[in-house]
């Protein structure tokens, strides 16, 4: 069981230049009907000299005042990359020195696309274990320094970002039916591996840029079939009590329409900015639910469903019962 925390707080922040599908068409053999056609996609924010501690910091920071909690309140920070600009310090402790929180537990977690799942679950399980009331979760990455620019397959697909929230423990539980999952990646369908680095005792280091490498069908593959189970189970999870809406993983619209095809669900319960965004990995799910948020789409009493799922391989999802007013519901 989860500590019982519902979300104050939430942010995101994405770097200053879009590159749009019809630029891309300028540096690689594509186009913005091809783009879009296959992935949803119309543009992505990619960093110039933004980096994901600055995004991550900026993001928290708009979550922390959302929320109105004081830097010393917080307890907990979890954070989520596989692209974080430091091996060490951690990315969490890098946000806890900048936003001045004086003791806070600070770790981050590594799952890929689904990090933001991981993190949300796992700080608030470290809430309970520690007895914290306060924690933020963060994700931020900069995916388009792992692009091979001369691949149309994969680098139309990546964009930069990072999202936020606040937990804040509550009298009634807000974060309900906790998924976390992970399935053996037997043919390495999604991979980025990090630069060879020499010692005196290995000789020479062959260093070769590394980029994401992925399996685009085997991948579509599994990432279909896993956010159907995941939305079944956390469906049978709230019993006569269902979630209304769902945002999953900002990985590609088809994957998406596929889902709400063989679910039978409404494409109106299903939050989606791809579009503007491309796939921000684990930061796709809080951007998402920043804008979803922003837009009205989602209201203080929806009961809403996440999804992630990305390399590992690795899925999760959770019921949020919402509880922040959206700016035009204020109105």
């Amino acid at each position: 069981m989860l500590a019982p925390v519902s979300i104050t707080g939430i942010g995101k922040c994405v770097p200053e230049k879009v590159v749009t599908n019809d630029d891309l068409a300028q540096i690689v053999e594509t186009s913005d009907e091809w783009i879009s056609k296959r992935t949803g996609i119309r543009s992505r924010h990619v960093a110039v000299e933004e980096t994901a501690t600055g995004l991550a910091i900026c993001a928290a920071k708009d979550a922390l005042a959302m929320s109105g909690e004081l830097p010393e309140n917080v307890g907990v920070i979890v954070a989520c990359t596989i692209t974080g600009d430091d091996l060490s310090p951690s990315l969490a402790s890098r946000v806890q020195r900048a936003l001045e929180i004086p003791v806070c537990a600070a770790m981050d977690v590594s799952a890929g696309c689904t990090g933001f799942v991981y993190a949300l679950v796992t700080a608030a399980s470290l809430m309970d274990t520690l007895n914290k009331d306060v924690a933020i979760v963060v994700a931020s990455e900069i995916m388009t320094k792992y692009c091979d620019w001369t691949d149309r397959a994969t680098c139309v697909l990546f964009g930069d970002g990072a999202g936020a929230v606040v937990l804040k423990r509550s009298e009634v539980a807000h974060l309900l039916h906790p998924i976390l999952s992970a399935t053996p990646d037997v043919d390495d369908v999604i991979v980025v591996k990090k630069e060879n680095r020499d010692t005196p005792f290995t000789g020479p280091a062959e260093s070769p840029r590394e980029s994401i490498r992925m399996k685009g069908a085997d991948v579509f593959t599994y990432a279909a079939a896993v956010m159907e189970t995941t939305l079944t189970e956390l469906r049978e999870c709230c019993g006569d009590q269902p979630y209304n809406k769902v945002v999953p993983h900002q990985a590609n619209e088809k994957i998406i329409d596929f889902a709400v095809r063989t679910m039978k669900l409404s494409r109106d319960n299903f939050f989606v900015d791809i579009a503007n965004y491309a796939n921000t990995s684990s930061a796709s799910i809080p951007i998402a639910l920043c804008d979803a948020l922003e837009s009205g789409w989602l209201n203080a009493g929806d009961r809403v469903a996440i999804v992630g799922f990305g390399s590992g391989l690795t899925s999760g999802g959770a019921v949020i019962d919402w509880t922040i007013q959206n700016k035009k519901e204020n109105k």
